[in-house]
């Protein structure tokens, strides 16, 4: 029956003649009901692990009791603060479709231009898409807005996170807002063109356009937009700069630079990253620094981890994978955008490009909702092999150190609920790395 039902869909989805029997509108509110549902029922799961009082028997030589029930409280108060959110925001999304409230704020943005067209030169259609992307997207922040200042300002300042003033999350906000307008304005209006004058191989041209813009846009990220946030200083500590280049030297990773970051004027948690194609920079926040101070080893393992992933080419097969996806995509969206009966469905009359993208993203969710539990199977995959790269070079117990200590300091879930985890989770669980980094050990000293 299931089968049926989906040989059905997909029939009807990807068909060009009019079908006014499907009913598209009520089947995606319905799907995105039931993985409301489902996240919510996986929230729950977790929720029941945050009433746990014993600690991982992995854990339980590092951890201590008060620490223990700090990080389990953090849980327990991220959950109700993830339900929260969830209902809200998912609420809000079925209402506005629901209501056929974008319809009638397209006709409004297009009655605007009629009356008051700011730029002859541009196609009617084009302005009308800018104005009701931007009304969307100022929307979007405005909804978001509350949830993010309760998440700053009271959820991770009451564990001690937050270092961000009122006047920095106002700057981010507005600068954010300001790197969207640059940003996105010029691609938008590059995508409507691309779509406009691509005829009958849109799918290829709008795969390449795409693609092409994703790349560009993680190319220039760090080097220029990541600074408008945070200042970039070449690591001064001298022992530990050699140290990191000699690891390089072994491994023959194509290291150019080495800055740390000042995460800690946003939050107390740690991080560190590895950014360029060719020659490769890395990144240290200056909390990871302070963390593991004394601990170079520390420091050292997890670099050993991260290029273990240059070392096995998880970023090149991320992106070719990602490039596949994109391109399937690409191709069920140019089979769907002229179904005129997709758009009377949700309640429009007109056929406009970003009408169409809009409304391919929402009858695609339940193909990238499955996809997304490949690429975080494929993405732990990954994390196990880095480790086990880290492993064979020697810093398995440093890594280890390592792991624990992070996950400490940012009071990371020391009792994840496996189906939660499955769902959510692109890395194994601390438990889980700690367990495949000593098995293999083990097995090691044995096969020695």
């Amino acid at each position: 029956m299931l089968l049926g039902w989906l040989r059905e869909w997909s029939a009807s989805l990807f068909s060009s003649d009019d079908n006014e029997t499907t009913p598209y509108l009520q089947y995606v509110l319905l799907f995105q009901a039931g993985v409301s549902a489902v996240e919510l029922y996986l929230d729950w799961r977790q929720r029941k692990c945050y009433e746990l009082k014993y600690i991982p028997k992995e854990l339980e030589k590092q951890v201590k009791p008060e620490k223990f029930q700090k990080a389990q409280n953090y849980g327990k108060d991220k959950n109700t603060f993830s339900i929260l959110s969830e209902v809200i925001q998912t609420g809000v999304h079925m209402t506005l479709f629901a209501t056929h409230s974008l319809p009638r704020l397209w006709k409004y943005c297009s009655q605007i231009i009629e009356k008051h067209s700011f730029m002859n030169s541009i196609p009617a259609e084009l302005q009308t898409t800018l104005l009701f992307s931007s009304v969307l997207f100022l929307g979007n922040k405005l909804i978001s807005l509350p949830f993010r200042i309760y998440n700053t300002f009271v959820l991770e300042q009451r564990y001690g996170f937050n270092k961000t003033t009122g006047k920095l999350f106002v700057k981010d906000l507005v600068t954010g807002t300001l790197i969207s307008a640059v940003i996105g304005y010029p691609s938008l209006m590059g995508l409507w063109y691309v779509l406009e004058l691509s005829g009958q191989k849109l799918w290829l041209y709008f795969w390449l356009f795409t693609s092409s813009l994703s790349i560009l846009l993680a190319l220039l990220y760090p080097p220029l937009i990541m600074p408008l946030f945070n200042k970039f200083q070449p690591l001064q500590d001298q022992k530990l700069r050699q140290e990191i280049e000699e690891l390089a030297t072994q491994v023959g990773f194509p290291l150019n630079k080495i800055y740390v970051m000042d995460g800690s004027k946003r939050s107390s948690h740690s991080n560190a990253f590895m950014y360029g194609i060719w020659k490769k920079g890395i990144v240290l926040y200056d909390s990871l620094l302070e963390q593991n101070k004394d601990h170079d080893e520390r420091i050292l393992a997890v670099l050993a981890h991260e290029m273990g992933h240059w070392k096995m080419k998880h970023t090149q097969k991320m992106l070719l994978i990602g490039l596949l996806h994109s391109l399937v995509l690409s191709w069920s969206y140019g089979k769907t955008a002229n179904n005129e009966s997709i758009y009377r469905s949700f309640g429009f009359d007109t056929k406009a490009h970003i009408i169409g993208l809009l409304l391919f993203s929402e009858l695609l969710t339940p193909l990238d909702s499955v996809l997304s539990l490949i690429m975080n199977f494929i993405s732990r995959r990954f994390e196990y092999s880095a480790d086990d790269y880290a492993r064979n070079m020697g810093y398995s117990s440093y890594l280890i150190e390592a792991l624990v200590t992070l996950h400490l300091e940012n009071l990371s879930t020391m009792h994840p609920d496996p189906l939660y985890s499955l769902y959510h989770n692109s890395h194994p669980t601390l438990t889980e790395r700690i367990h495949a980094l000593e098995k293999d050990d083990s097995e090691t000293k044995k096969n020695q």
